[in-house]
């Protein structure tokens, strides 16, 4: 599930709750594109994130691709284990993530 608002400088704040893999993926794809057509730039909360997969994190890079293309932003906050335990599995490290800091 996602709840959307608005922030104060005009950038859409996602919050993700419960699974982030192949079966949401298509959903939030599709929110992540309306969110950097309409606003600033999106922040995504991932506190909520119960499960991760590939799926799940080629989208977080994907969409981190798509702001620098569109020049928005797009960062990533909270602490999500189901994320850093996909990014460990793939033998990537979390500094592969530049946009995701621990703060909601």
């Amino acid at each position: 599930m996602v709840s959307k608002s608005q922030d104060k400088d005009g950038n859409l704040v996602m919050k993700i709750e419960g699974a982030l893999s192949a079966y949401e993926v298509k959903d939030l794809k599709e929110s992540l594109l309306t969110g950097f057509t309409k606003y600033q730039g999106i922040i995504l909360d991932v506190n909520g994130v119960t499960e991760c997969d590939t799926l799940g994190l080629q989208l977080l890079l994907s969409a981190g691709k798509t702001a620098e293309n569109l020049n928005k932003t797009f960062n990533i906050t909270g602490d999500s284990q189901s994320i850093l335990d996909a990014i460990i599995a793939l033998g990537l490290e979390a500094k592969n993530f530049p946009r995701i800091s621990k703060e909601a």
